[in-house]
Formats: structure tokens, C-alpha cells, sequence
């Protein structure tokens, strides 16, 4: 963390407690000096004076006894005699205190031991003589003389050392005032500094205090003109900013909103259901005490006003020096118009992508009514009575023009993600019996193909029909990367995974290193069957393995592919729980591998009958129908229902024993008293021909009103009615069944309609324990429904 900047004020300060720091330490050191120096010198001053004292006291008595005495001789008085012997017994008292005066005179210059020396022996031998003014010794008088002489040169220098004491003092006051102008100096421009950089400081923090105004007022203005609303909180959960779109967004009241409201009481106003919309304050928290900031947070729910929004809360923050600053930000967007834009250009793009799917099927369609068409001419030119073999050849071959017709609408609807497949327990044994040559016939000749034997590979659970659609679009896949020719192997292997399973992570098989999953979530651990279908092309580049999944899209010329084939593998794997992993590598060819769920055959599985085929029988449609017709046969003897043979009529059987299963077949109800009511009336007719060839009496009509009279005419009551949803006129289906019921209370229903599918929810308003029944359907189908209705309302 950096350290902060020194702000100006923080200079002038220092400068100011600098200057007021010289001023107290110079008026303190000159107190303190003159104080040292008036107490120095006033000892000095005593000293002096008392040894002044002292040499004027010796001086004086060496003059009273030299005038004395010379007075004495004279005039012979008593009174000079008198003042002769006071002067000498002055001296002599004075050589006690000699000493003193000599280490005074000694400290201040060491140069008069001459004359100190002189004036203690003249001391001595004074202290020696009579003080009789008559009696003084031979040289006395100039023994005095001497004394005289050296206290007058001791009193000169004591003169002159007091003089020099007085300039020294003078001297240091000098220095002293100089110092202590120039502490005062500095310390009033410290101070004068210090000013001044408060006055520019001052200057600059108005400045800067009226820029952050000036900024505050410009982000205050533009969160205000923001579309989205936008919403601070602290770290403690409270509110700091927002702005005026928050409450117009959320639909609160105008003065809801204020700082330090609390975050929960928000959350506690924006319900919608009893549900809140707003994350609790415990998830925010924790994300506030992790280290790094958690990513946004953003949910889309419908607010308290109705409106579509899009919530978004994010994790801020702040480095302040020695503290951190942190918070989140919640913004509240109204994305109702995005949405409903999103749902209108949905809609085109499904508009534009059903249009270029029904160009692209076109192709398909035509070769199927091709067939069915072709097939019902031919019957009709074998009318007679010996001709009935052929006549069923070709319509049976018709009638498996329309189941691939129905197939193919599946598919397509699947792929549409409106509908999806009837599932069953399917063994790849018996669809691997007729790949060989259906695709022989539709790759060419110049692509070998080889499907492995795959008796031992457990059953899946998938729609036949879209897996054989996949397989074969796989297959034209394949072609068109080998244009030269080359191999095409389908195989297929049991896998078992003790744990999930990512598939990326599996070992790189034949230098094809290059992969792609339609979904990266790993592969649940379990039982696997794995499809894969082999090329020998040319690969594929990064580039077309990116967008391998995307619908419509194509490496073809233009108009040679719709790009759906992929998409629709997908779709499938989709649907049936499972992957499409692809491998590629340039001049290695390509490997697809579906991944299948293991599936597990039920009762209507494992009582289906099998028909095995001797080997060697005829090829073509002829003996696919002489096969259809025995195995119907056999199975009625068996009394387990009606054929269903693979939907393959352009293929063969190969040498190899095949296994064909037959579904079974429902038991015929009761004889009942039916009424069918349908608009269209082809469609009619077959339900009226199919309940009254079951032994029902049957009795129909075309809308809702017309049922209604109709139902009111039927002696005995009603049992079933089967009507078609959409109806014309003001009673459509759902209301004609629920008139009908309350009349007749065991009516039991079935509801016909082009738009339900497998996993379609009853339709609103429908009465209970009706059964759905998708168009198209066959009389099996039609029967089984009919089962199902009249069970359902037994049970009531």
C-alpha cells in the first residue's frame, strides 16, 4: 500500500513549529546565558572585591605607617606613635588573610608571583617588629617603601584585570544579542513561511473541495440520467448513493429510498409471491470476507410492478491507505422491451430457419411420395384375383413410404425441440442387419462399408427410426469427405465408466487428436454403449470443428447441403441422455461416436415374439413382404399382436439370421356406443371404419353442435367420445367433452389433435383421465388409446 502524499498544510506545519521551536530555544538559551554570566561574574566580582578590599586595606596601613612615623620623628607626639603602632599591627593581621588575596591575584593573571612574593616577605618582617613607633628597625623605612611599591603595581593590575573582565563581558553580550538576533529571525520567517504555505493550502483545498463538488455533482448527475438504477451499500449492509432510476426501476415510493436505509429492508419490500428477489445479506457477507471479489451476481425475475428485470450485484473494493473500503453495488435494469425484441427476432430467426429446413426436406419428401405414389399405380394395375401377391408387394412397400414420411416429420419436429421420440428397447443387432445395404445403395459404390458384428452390445433405449436417420447422416457426412472413395466403418462397443467421465480426457485413438463434445459436463458414471462411425477422408480444421453443431451450417457449395444433418445427430443424442463426441485429424479422416445410455427392456419387450429368418432367402421387397406376411401370421397364432418390421423398404436382408420383433397387440374392447367427431372427413371415416370394424356402433359428426344434436339423438347413452381438439364453430373439443360429461357420467374420452406430442400436458380445461392421441396415427395406435380412455374412467 503506498504511503500518502504530503498535503501543503502538513509543511507549514512543520515550518511554523520550526520557527516557534528557534524563538522558544533562543529566548530560553539567552535567559539561561545571561543568567550563567551574571552569576560567573558577580562571583568574580565578589572575589574581586574583596581582594580589592584587601589590597587597599594593606596599601592603606603601609601608607598610615610611613606618615606616621615620620610624623612621629618630627614632632614626637603620642598620637603618632598611637597611629604608627595600630598601622604596623594592622599589617601584621593582615598576613593571615594573605593567601586568599594571593589565589585571587594568581586566577586572574599568573604573572604577579614577583611582586605577591614581595609584598608576603615585606608581611613577615613586619610581623616581626615592634609596633613602638621608636623602635623601628634599621631598614624599616624601606622595608615600607618596598610594600608600598608592590601593592601599587598589584592595585594597577587589579585596575586593569577588572577593565578586561568588563570587556569580556561586553564581548560575550555581543555574540549573544548576534545569536539571538538571528534564532528571532529565523524563527519569524519560519513563522512567515509557515503562513504562507497555509494561505496556498487553504487556496488549494477550496480548490480541490470545489472540484470534488463540481465532480460529485457530475457523477450525481450522470447515475440520474443512467437508464439502469443503481444502488451503493457499505460493508454493514447500508445504503450510501442511488440514484433516481432505482426507484422508478423497482417500483418504489419516491421517498422509500434514504441514506443508511438497511439492506434487509429493502429485500423485505421487493416479494413478489412470498419469494424475495433480492440475495440475502449472508451471501453478501460472505463474499465481502473473502479475499478476492467474487464475480457478479445476476438474476432475472419479474419485479412487484410487473415489469421484466435483470438484478445484478457486485463486489467492490476501495485501497484507502492503512484501511480498505468495502461494499457491493446493486443495479436494477427493466429489460422488459430487450426481451420482447429477443422474442421477436426468436421468432424470425425460427421463421427463417423453417424456411430454409423446408427447402432442405424437399428433396427428401418428393423421393417419399415418389415411392408412395409409384407404388399405388402399380397396385392398381394388378387388380385381379391371381395378382393379390403382387398388389400387396407394392402397397406394402407404400405403406412403408408413409411410415418413413412419419418418421421424417418426427425427426424434423424433434430437431424443432416440440417433439420428441418413442423410445423403445432396441437391439443394434437387428438394425446392423440392414445398414450394409441401405448404405451401400446410398453412399455409392466406391465407399467399402463395413459394419462389425455387434450381437454381444447391450440394447439402447432410443427411437429406431432417429437412430437409423442419424447413422445415415453420418454416413452422407462420410461420403462427401471421401469424393475419391475410401472406407467406412460402423461399429459398435460396450463401455463402462466406475465414475464420471470426461470424455476430452480419454486417450487420442488413431492420431486423431483433435476433438470436440457437444457437451462439456462430464459422462455420468454407469453402463455405455458407443457408436462410432469411421471415415477414411480428409479431417476436418479447427475452424469447422468450432462450428460442427451449429444448425445450417455446411462446408458444402451453395444449395449441395442444409448443414441440418449434425444438428439433428445432436438433437438425438440430446433426447436419448447421451453425447457426440468427434475426432479429427488432417488426412486421418474423422470418427463420430455416439454415446448411448444402456437401455433395459421392459415386459412389452420381452414379450415381443421373435421370427428368425432362414438364410438364403430372396432379396428385394418381394421377400421383405412374403417375411412381413408369415411373421404376421405366426405371430396372430401366437396371439401377441402385429408385426413391426424396420422401416427400411429399399433394403435387404442379408445372408445372416435376422431378428424381427412383433408388437403387441391390443385385446378389442367391449361393444360400445361411440361418437367421432372430426372436421376433416378422410380422417373421420378411418376412426368411424377402424371402431366399427372393432364392433362398436359408431356414430359421427363434424363439429361441435352438430355432436351435440347427435349425442342427444343416441338411444342408451354414450361410452366414448373421440373428438378432436380444435373443432369449428363456438364448441370446440375440450367443451363438447365437458358438456358430454356431465351428461353421461362413465363417458370416457380421447382427445385427437396434430399439435399434441408424447410429453404434450392435458389441454386447459380438459376433463380428467382423458387420453391424448397424436396425429397421425394407426389403428393400433387408435385402439390402444381407446383401451386406455375406457380403463382410466372404470377406475373412477
Amino acid at each position: 500500500m503506498s504511503d500518502m502524499p504530503r498535503h501543503p498544510a502538513r509543511r507549514a506545519h512543520a515550518l511554523a513549529l520550526i520557527g516557534a521551536g528557534l524563538l522558544i530555544v533562543t529566548f530560553g538559551a539567552m535567559g539561561i546565558e545571561l543568567g550563567n554570566e551574571m552569576a560567573r561574574h558577580g562571583a568574580l566580582d565578589r572575589e574581586s572585591t574583596a581582594a580589592g578590599s584587601y589590597l587597599r586595606g594593606l596599601h592603606h596601613a603601609t601608607s598610615d605607617a610611613r606618615i606616621c612615623h615620620y610624623a612621629w620623628e618630627a614632632r614626637h607626639r603620642p598620637e603618632d606613635a598611637a597611629c604608627y603602632a595600630q598601622a604596623i599591627g594592622q599589617l601584621t593581621d593582615s598576613l593571615s588573610g594573605f593567601a586568599a588575596f594571593r589565589a585571587v591575584q594568581q586566577r586572574e593573571q599568573a604573572g604577579r608571583n614577583e611582586p605577591l612574593d614581595a609584598v608576603q616577605t615585606r608581611l613577615s618582617d613586619i610581623a616581626t617588629w615592634a609596633r613602638a613607633a621608636e623602635r623601628m628597625p634599621v631598614g624599616g623605612e624601606q622595608a615600607l617603601a618596598d610594600l608600598d611599591q608592590n601593592l601599587a603595581v598589584l592595585s594597577r593590575a587589579s585596575t586593569l584585570d577588572q577593565a578586561d573582565r568588563v570587556a569580556d563581558m561586553l564581548r560575550n553580550t555581543s555574540w549573544q544579542r548576534r545569536l539571538a538576533l538571528l534564532g528571532i529571525l529565523t524563527g519569524v520567517f519560519s513563522l512567515i513561511s509557515a503562513g504562507w504555505v497555509l494561505d496556498r493550502s487553504s487556496l488549494a483545498a477550496a480548490r480541490a473541495e470545489a472540484s470534488s463538488r463540481d465532480l460529485a455533482l457530475r457523477l450525481r448527475a450522470t447515475l440520474d440520467s443512467l437508464s439502469i438504477g443503481v444502488a451503493v451499500f457499505g460493508a454493514d449492509g447500508r445504503l450510501w448513493h442511488w440514484n433516481e432510476q432505482l426507484a422508478v426501476v423497482l417500483g418504489l415510493e419516491k421517498d422509500f429510498l434514504r441514506t443508511g436505509l438497511p439492506y434487509n429492508t429493502l429485500s423485505a419490500v421487493l416479494v413478489v409471491d412470498g419469494v424475495p428477489l433480492l440475495e440475502p445479506i449472508e451471501h453478501i457477507e460472505a463474499s465481502l470476507g473473502r479475499s478476492e471479489p467474487d464475480p457478479p451476481v445476476v438474476v432475472e425475475c419479474q419485479g412487484t410492478n410487473g415489469a421484466d428485470l435483470e438484478l445484478c450485484r457486485t463486489v467492490f473494493f476501495a485501497p484507502d491507505n492503512a484501511v480498505e473500503q468495502r461494499g457491493f453495488v446493486l443495479t436494477a435494469a427493466d429489460i422488459t422491451m430487450r426481451l420482447r425484441s429477443e422474442r421477436a427476432l426468436g421468432e424470425a430467426q425460427k421463421l427463417r430457419a423453417l424456411g430454409q429446413l423446408t427447402a432442405g426436406i424437399a428433396h427428401d419428401f418428393k423421393n417419399l411420395l415418389t415411392v408412395i405414389l409409384g407404388n399405388l399405380e402399380l397396385a392398381a394395375e394388378y387388380d385381379q384375383p391371381d395378382q393379390a401377391e403382387q398388389r400387396q408387394e407394392y402397397l406394402s412397400a407404400a405403406t412403408h413410404a408413409g411410415h418413413r414420411s412419419e418418421a421424417l416429420t418426427g425427426q424434423l419436429l424433434s430437431f424443432m425441440r416440440r417433439q420428441s421420440g418413442s423410445p423403445g428397447c432396441l437391439h443394434l443387432g437387428s438394425l446392423f442387419a440392414v445398414l450394409g445395404g441401405l448404405l451401400g445403395r446410398v453412399i455409392g459404390p466406391r465407399i467399402v462399408v463395413e459394419c462389425d458384428h455387434v450381437m454381444d452390445v447391450w440394447p439402447v433405449c432410443v427411437d429406431a427410426a432417429q437412430l437409423e436417420s442419424a447413422i445415415l447422416n453420418l454416413a452422407i457426412n462420410a461420403r462427401d469427405a471421401m469424393p475419391s472413395g475410401g472406407s467406412l466403418r460402423i461399429i459398435a462397443r460396450n463401455v463402462t465408466f466406475s465414475v464420471n467421465a470426461d470424455l476430452m480426457s480419454l486417450p487420442v485413438e488413431e492420431g486423431r487428436a483433435m476433438r470436440v463434445v457437444s457437451e462439456p459436463t462430464p459422462l455420468p458414471a454407469g453402463d455405455w454403449v458407443r457408436l462410432d462411425v469411421i471415415d477414411s477422408g480428409s479431417g476436418m480444421t479447427r475452424d469447422v470443428m468450432d462450428r460442427l453443431f451449429e444448425p445450417f451450417f455446411t462446408t458444402k457449395r451453395e444449395g449441395a447441403g442444409t448443414g441440418l444433418g449434425l444438428a439433428m445427430v445432436l438433437a438425438f443424442s440430446q433426447q436419448a441422455r447421451g453425447r457426440v463426441m468427434v475426432a479429427t485429424g488432417r488426412g486421418i479422416g474423422t470418427e463420430v461416436s455416439l454415446w448411448l445410455p444402456r437401455g433395459q427392456p421392459g415386459a412389452a419387450e420381452t414379450a415381443r415374439t421373435e421370427v428368425v429368418v432362414p438364410s438364403g432367402e430372396t432379396r428385394g421387397v418381394q421377400a421383405r413382404a412374403k417375411l412381413a406376411r408369415a411373421a404376421q401370421e405366426e405371430a396372430s397364432r401366437a396371439g401377441d399382436g402385429v408385426l413391426a418390421l424396420p422401416p427400411q423398404a429399399e433394403s435387404v436382408l442379408p445372408e445372416s439370421r435376422s431378428v424381427v420383433q412383433a408388437a403387441p397387440r391390443p385385446e378389442p374392447a367391449r361393444s360400445l356406443q361411440v361418437l367421432v367427431v372430426e372436421d376433416d372427413a378422410v380422417i373421420r371415416d378411418i376412426v368411424v371404419t377402424i371402431l366399427g370394424m372393432a364392433g362398436h356402433r359408431v356414430f359421427e359428426a363434424g363439429d361441435g353442435e352438430q355432436a351435440f344434436d347427435v349425442a342427444a339423438s343416441v338411444e342408451g347413452g354414450l361410452d366414448l367420445l373421440v373428438t378432436d381438439i380444435q373443432l369449428p364453430g363456438p364448441l370446440d373439443g375440450v367443451t363438447l367433452s365437458r358438456v358430454l360429461v356431465e351428461r353421461y357420467a362413465g363417458l370416457a374420452v380421447v382427445y385427437m389433435s396434430g399439435e399434441l406430442t408424447a410429453d404434450s400436458p392435458p389441454p386447459r380445461g380438459g376433463v380428467e383421465n382423458a387420453c391424448l392421441l397424436a396425429k397421425p396415427f394407426r389403428r393400433d395406435g387408435l385402439m390402444e388409446a381407446v383401451n386406455i380412455a375406457l380403463e382410466a374412467r372404470a377406475r373412477c
